[in-house]
Parts: structure tokens; C-alpha cells; sequence
């Protein structure tokens, strides 16, 4: 079986700063996500990310926009020889009452199935509750990154996460 690193993409691999206005972001935090990311495909894990991607639901934008984003993004990192091994996301809005939106373990799940992978040797990493809760509930380690709005959860998801890190880069400390 293999070992994956499930990896939320906004404010965790990306810039959200601009977050209402500029939604989403391919613009990487290359100072914060490369040498992680490159460390944990070196110690071999495949790299998936999981997103919630409200914005579809909301007609902020089209699937389609949604779906450039992530191409772009896995482009980039590519040009950086990362190799994102698949994405996953969730185009609801809270509302919709789904069963994929963070923090459901569906896209997860999905992801394991297809994926072979072995989940209690995983991680789910991500900079909001939601992220560690999709994580639990799938049976992962938990990383929180401070990245992104992870300063928010800091000391309110303490005892739900495995390591709590600075960004990405730091995952040589866990590995």
C-alpha cells in the first residue's frame, strides 16, 4: 500500500491573503511549501490535494476557472519537479448540506480508494479546523500550518493535531 500527504491547497500551498477578493489563488508560497514538498517526495509519499472550493456554488466562479486554477498550480510545481499525484475538491457551499465539504473525509476516502493508499501511515495537512477534522475523521496524522489562517485555530485544535508547524517547509522536523 502506499502513504500520501493529503494536502489542503488554499492558504496551505497558496497564497489566500487577498481571500474575499481574490479567490482562489494559484500564487505558491514558495518560501513556505517547496522543500516540504520535495521532502516528502523524497521520503515517498504521494502528494494529493483536498480543497473545499465554495466559490463554484456561490457563481464567484465556473467549474471550468476552478478546474485552471489547479492546473496552473500543479504546472508550477511541476516546473519545480513536485509531482502532485491527484486533486480532489468540493464545489459546495456550506449550505448544500453535501457529503464531500472539508470536514468530511469523502474526498479522502475517494482518494485512498483510488490511490491504494494506507491511511494510517498519512497525513492531512491544512491551515483551518476543517482541514484537521477531515483528517480525523479519515483516520490520518494531523498537521496544522500556521500559514494561511492556521494562527486562528492555534491553541483550539491543540489536542487534535499531531504537529503543529510554521509552513510546509518544517515537515523535515516530522519525517
Amino acid at each position: 500500500m502506499n502513504k500520501a500527504f493529503f494536502i489542503d491547497k488554499d492558504g496551505t500551498l497558496v497564497d489566500n491573503s487577498g481571500y474575499p477578493d481574490i479567490i482562489p489563488s494559484d500564487e505558491i508560497l514558495y518560501e513556505d511549501v517547496i522543500e516540504g514538498l520535495r521532502h516528502i517526495q523524497i521520503k515517498g509519499y504521494k502528494i494529493i490535494i483536498v480543497s473545499n472550493q465554495p466559490w463554484i456554488a456561490k457563481g464567484k466562479m465556473s467549474r471550468e476557472e476552478v478546474e485552471d486554477v489547479f492546473k496552473s498550480l500543479i504546472r508550477k510545481l511541476s516546473e519545480r519537479k513536485i509531482k502532485i499525484d491527484d486533486y480532489y475538491y468540493c464545489p459546495h457551499q456550506s449550505s448544500d448540506n453535501c457529503d464531500c465539504k472539508k470536514p468530511s473525509p469523502k474526498m479522502i476516502f475517494e482518494a485512498a480508494r483510488k490511490h491504494n493508499i494506507h491511511l494510517i501511515e498519512s497525513y492531512t495537512v491544512g491551515d483551518m479546523d476543517s482541514d484537521i477534522y477531515a483528517g480525523i475523521n479519515a483516520g490520518t496524522k494531523t498537521i496544522l500550518v500556521k500559514t494561511g489562517r492556521g494562527k486562528d485555530f492555534i491553541g483550539k485544535l491543540n489536542d487534535k493535531v499531531y504537529k503543529t508547524l510554521n509552513n510546509l517547509n518544517e515537515i523535515r522536523d516530522v519525517l
